[in-house]
Parts: structure tokens; C-alpha cells; sequence
């Protein structure tokens, strides 16, 4: 949920309006999650995590902490968020490898955790970029989350514009903080979590010593469980609805990997798009939700996505004859193989392609995208061409009637606009065109031209 206020501490600045944009775009600005989407008793517990390096005594205390942490998560099968800043990372690359191999979510938490509202733009990035770069050393990455050190200005327009900018989009903040990082005792705690609990709940907790976050963490899981809460990871509490459903029942984060935007309004009222790290999914009333992904992704978004005449996915991706892809949309469909790339087939093309039998026919995949051509629409295949007018809607040719008819100048040529698909004659094959027609010889392999 966006912007949620916290009692427990003040709003830093506020949201202007962002401009209009048009359907399917780059996030204005990272959206602030306070707490996720969920609206049943669940809360998402997340960490934060940097140390400077002290004595060998503290860090061996903190480097306890954190495996306790993972233990106590991984005996409740509870997967966290960490918010991870880049010198954590680049002292411990172990250590932080371990977060991501356990499952847990990884927020960029800066380099080394300034207040990013006394901060510039250029050196906001250079924080962002140190750490990740960091985080690339160490093997793992945030996907584009931010959690703001000290939370200073998490709130505010300029600084999430900043944020998004750079490709942040999601601020992974929290409702309420447990104050372990003061040392508070368990009946502090207790009591915060007693005040500020609610559903969607996001809770900080803190590794490092001195805090009590760590020693506590099992009675903080039995507390919730004990007001009649369960928990959900940070991969769930940024999604809803819809898309929701279909990521967690295609596989959420081992599918599509985590989100990389909170949900946004693709085309109208009503209908969505979410942005994870290896794809996208859409949803509108009448299509459902459906994952786009990958090169089918890449073709999808040059033509425009949701604003384009294929509009929103009906199904997700499929395979198709010979190890291609494809994926079918209100307006036509995109498929792709590794010899041909990601070509959209639509119209009355696509269905006369697909009465022949579509890419396992002796069309096999499309080579281009429709196009126009001196009389019509065309589109090109692997073993042959479809052209399409709406005098005499559409038909193949393919073989040596295709090159012999494509030397002559196509649908420009004398010939015209094919008025049949290939057909079987006693010498061979032929097809027809609007002033005349070409036929194949077999045994002499070829071909006549026939005019009217």
C-alpha cells in the first residue's frame, strides 16, 4: 500500500502529482511501501544489516546475530527481507551470499548508510551504484528495491523521483520498528508489536550488536502467531489481486524472479501491470492475469505493449513446434524461434498461417513482422510468404512459384495480389494471382508464367 502514515513516526515531505504517462511506462517514481498489500492478519519481517568494521569481538557478536536470524527463519519457514548496505557486502560477500541463497529479499540499504536527504543526486547514485556493484561482487542484488538509511526522507517526491531514475522503483520501508537496535527489552517489544500491528504489517528489526532483534526473534514469531497472524515474504507483500495469484501459483520469485515495480494501471481503470525481474505480468477483466517474458517481451514492448493492436496477453508463453515460443494476445500473437527471432503474426494472416498449420506447417515460423506492400499486407515465413487485401483476403505462396513471383516484383507486378494458395496441378503446383497465374514444374523444376 502506498504512503501509509506511521504513528509511531513523522511523514519527511510529501508526493507531488506525477505527470500523465501513457500506458505501460518507466515508473514517475519509486512507490513507498509502508506495508504490503495483504488485508488478513499477516505481517513480512525484514532486517537491517551494516556494520563498520570494529573489533574482532563485535563482529564475531554480529556475524552470530545474523546466523541466528537465518536459523530462527529457516526453522519457521519464514522468508525475510534484509536491507544490506554495500560495505556489509563487501566485508562480508559471504555472508551476504548466504542471505540471497536462503531465499530472503535483498533491499539496497546505500553504500555506507549516509542520510540521503543531505545528499545530492550524483552522490544518491554513486551511493546506489557503490553498493550494488558491491552486491555484484558478493553475487547477489537488490532487483531495484531501496530501503533509505535512518529513513530519512522516504517520503519524499525529489528523492524517490531520484530513485527511480536510477531504476529503484519499489522503496521497501516498514510500518513500525521494534527499537531492538536501542537494546529495548522484550517487554518493550511486546508492547510495540501489541500497538502497531496490523495486517500487511512490515517489521524492521536490526542485526547488529547491540541489538536485542536477534536474541528476541523466536518470541517476536510466537507473539504474532499468538494474535493470530501468519507471515508472508516481501516477494508477496508488493504484489495483489490477480497478479498476485498468478505469480505465486507460476512459481513467484523462482519464476519471474522478484517484483521490480509495484503494480501500476496499464490502459483503464480496472486494469494492471507488474514489472518483475525476468518479465512482466498484465491483467484487464477480460483477459485475466498472464506473464509476458524474455525476447516475446523484447518484441512486445517495440510495438507498444498494452497501447498496441495485440493489446493485453490472453495465455502466457508456450512452446511451440521445434523448441520455439509463443505467446497469444486479444490482437494477435508473437512467436519466436532461435533461427527466426520474435515476429507478431495477426489478422487474417494469422488465421489463414494457422489453417495451414501455423509454425509446425510447411510455413513454419514468421520471419517478419506484417507489413504493407504495394496491394495489401504481408507477412514472410520461414518457407514461405502470406499476403493478405481485402478484395481478395489471403493466401500463400511459397517455393519457386514464391522466388519466380518475387523476381517479377510481387504484388506490384503484373500479376497482382495472389488470389489462391498453392494448389496441385499434373505438372506440379500452382498458384493464382489476379492476372494470371505461375506454375511449377516438378520434373523440370520451373515455372510458367501464365497471363490474363
Amino acid at each position: 500500500m502506498i504512503a501509509v502514515t506511521v504513528p509511531a513516526l513523522a511523514v519527511i515531505g510529501g508526493i507531488a502529482a506525477r505527470p500523465a504517462a501513457a500506458a505501460d511506462t518507466t515508473p514517475y517514481r519509486a512507490q513507498v511501501f509502508t506495508q504490503g498489500y495483504d488485508t488478513s492478519k499477516v505481517a513480512t519481517l525484514t532486517f537491517d544489516l551494516d556494520w563498520r568494521t570494529g573489533s574482532a569481538a563485535q563482529n564475531a557478536v554480529s556475524k552470530a546475530n545474523l546466523e541466528t536470524v537465518l536459523s530462527v527463519f529457516a526453522a519457521n519457514g519464514i522468508t525475510g527481507g534484509f536491507g544490506v548496505t554495500g560495505r556489509f557486502a563487501e566485508q562480508n560477500p559471504a555472508e551476504a551470499r548466504n542471505i540471497a541463497a536462503q531465499g530472503h529479499k535483498i533491499f539496497n540499504h546505500s553504500y555506507s548508510h549516509p542520510d540521503f536527504m543531505t545528499l545530492t543526486r550524483s552522490q544518491r547514485w554513486s551511493q546506489l551504484d557503490k553498493a550494488e556493484a558491491a552486491f555484484r561482487a558478493a553475487g547477489i542484488g537488490s532487483a531495484g528495491w531501496f530501503r533509505a538509511p535512518y529513513r530519512s526522507g522516504y517520503m519524499n517526491a525529489a528523492l524517490n523521483r531520484d530513485l527511480a531514475l536510477r531504476g529503484y522503483y519499489i522503496s521497501a520501508d516498514w510500518t513500525f520498528d521494534t527499537t531492538g537496535y536501542k537494546a529495548a527489552d522484550w517487554a518493550t517489544v511486546s508492547g510495540r508489536i501489541d500497538r502497531y500491528l496490523k495486517p500487511g504489517a512490515i517489521i524492521v528489526m536490526h542485526v547488529t550488536t547491540p541489538s536485542t532483534d536477534p536474541g528476541n526473534l523466536q518470541k517476536i514469531i510466537d507473539k504474532i502467531k499468538g494474535m493470530g497472524y501468519g507471515f508472508v515474504s516481501p516477494f508477496q507483500a508488493v504484489t495483489r489481486g490477480p497478479i498476485r495469484a498468478a505469480y505465486l501459483a507460476g512459481g513467484g520469485p523462482s519464476w519471474l524472479g522478484p517484483a521490480t515495480t509495484g503494480p501500476m494501471r496499464a490502459t483503464t481503470t480496472g486494469t494492471e501491470v507488474q514489472w518483475f525481474q525476468k518479465g512482466r505480468l498484465y491483467y484487464s477483466a477480460a483477459t485475466g492475469a498472464h506473464e509476458v517474458h524474455g525476447s516475446i517481451l523484447t518484441k512486445y514492448r517495440a510495438m507498444g505493449t498494452v497501447g498496441s493492436f495485440l493489446r493485453y496477453p490472453t495465455a502466457d508463453e508456450r512452446g511451440g513446434a521445434g523448441s520455439g515460443r509463443y505467446s497469444t494476445f486479444q490482437g494477435g500473437s508473437i512467436y519466436w524461434s532461435s533461427a527466426t527471432g520474435a515476429h507478431e503474426v495477426h489478422g487474417s494472416i494469422r488465421t489463414k498461417w494457422l489453417a495451414l498449420g501455423g509454425e509446425a506447417g510447411y510455413l513454419g515460423y514468421p520471419r517478419s513482422d506484417e507489413k504493407a506492400v504495394s496491394v495489401g499486407r504481408a507477412s514472410q515465413f520461414q518457407g514461405g510468404n502470406v499476403y493478405w487485401n481485402s478484395r481478395d483476403r489471403a493466401h500463400e505462396v511459397h517455393g519457386a512459384i514464391l522466388t519466380r513471383y518475387l523476381a517479377l516484383g510481387g504484388t506490384g507486378s503484373r500479376l497482382g495480389p495472389p488470389t489462391s494458395d498453392g494448389y496441385k496441378v499434373s505438372a506440379g503446383l500452382r498458384s493464382d494471382f489476379r492476372h494470371g497465374s505461375l506454375i511449377w514444374n516438378s520434373a523440370t523444376n520451373t515455372v510458367t508464367v501464365v497471363y490474363r
